[in-house]
């Protein structure tokens, strides 16, 4: 299926995932929730379910599998449609209209799609399966996310998922398909040192865009890291290391953070002198693979003017045949 490039399947997909069963679980008083657990990479064994490049959606709707915990269908709209997806049985139990979201509680699709290799299904619809429908108003959501189990049967190489949209029934075939092999990564290396006393830097892995920062004891100052345009966005003081929570890398870096205000944006990371978080200048990738890359972060005294360039490459690193 190709990606549709629009304002409504970036919003709408990105809230559909976050708006999952999980957080129906929580905000529902219509559900009693279920603890699941699965294993994530569990479901890629003869490849990756996706979705058919050879399906049609109708205008205004867009599916994906999409991988969390474990993989998971994501269907948005553009919140104009009216959608109801089919479990196994044949029967809707999801129902998009419009803004609105509805579940069938008395279909089994609906509990099976709870968990990723598929939830239990109450008594009352083992002994019942055919209990008039009981439709629920969910929320106000054009998309959500659910399991199919089938998404996780690895012996399933292809199936059709059933859905009616606007009134017209849809089969979206859904095949796995082998990923591509991986021939080989992208590598950052640090070619100088920093011009201070008591700052040692580092790249700690071979892959990635992790860079590693220390404030030793023998440091006069404290550091300031600054952004492209000179701001600074990470601190190493005395008494451990500091982030500006408003800053616009400040979710980039991979720091698990406080909120801040605008107040006192400036919250703490590290009780010690030492932090490795993700930089977005070593994710700056060449456009081709013959090339080197190279990527520059000012470091600064805070008490004074004086910078000092940390300067860096990036790399393609081939992996051979025997996986070195």
């Amino acid at each position: 299926m190709p990606v549709v490039k629009t304002n409504w399947v970036k919003k709408t997909l990105g809230a559909c995932l976050a708006f999952s069963f999980s957080t129906l679980l929580i905000s529902s008083p219509l559900i009693t929730p279920t603890i699941a657990f699965a294993h994530a990479e569990h479901g890629t064994e003869g490849g990756i379910p996706t979705v058919s490049p050879k399906t049609k959606l109708p205008k205004g709707v867009s599916l994906q599998v999409v991988k969390s915990n474990a993989f998971q269908f994501a269907l948005a709209t553009d919140g104009q449609q009216q959608v109801e997806i089919l479990g196994e049985d044949k029967r809707a139990f999801l129902r998009f209209k419009s803004d609105k979201l509805y579940a069938d509680l008395n279909a089994t699709g609906w509990h099976r799609s709870r968990q990723p290799g598929g939830g239990p299904v109450p008594d009352r619809l083992k002994n019942n399966p055919k209990l008039k429908p009981n439709w629920v108003l969910l929320d106000k959501q054009p998309g959500y996310g659910w399991y199919d189990p089938r998404l996780m049967n690895e012996e399933i190489a292809h199936f059709n998922l059933a859905m009616i949209a606007n009134g017209k029934p849809v089969n979206v075939r859904i095949e796995r398909i082998e990923p591509e092999p991986m021939t080989g990564y992208w590598r950052p290396t640090l070619i100088n040192e920093a011009d201070f006393t008591g700052l040692n830097a580092m790249v700690p892995g071979l892959s990635g865009n992790n860079l590693m920062l220390s404030r030793m004891g023998t440091a006069q100052g404290e550091f300031q890291v600054l952004d492209d345009q000179g701001v600074p966005f990470i601190e190493l003081r005395k008494d451990g290391v500091w982030l500006n929570s408003m800053h616009a890398w400040a979710n980039q870096v991979d720091l698990f953070h406080t909120s801040g205000t605008e107040q006192a944006p400036w919250v703490k990371v590290s009780e010690t002198g030492t932090v490795t978080y993700a930089d977005p200048r070593l994710d700056k990738k060449p456009a081709k693979i013959s090339e080197i890359g190279h990527w520059v972060i000012p470091v600064k005294l805070k008490e004074g003017e004086q910078q000092s360039l940390l300067k860096g490459e990036l790399t393609w690193q081939k992996i051979s045949e025997n996986g070195s």
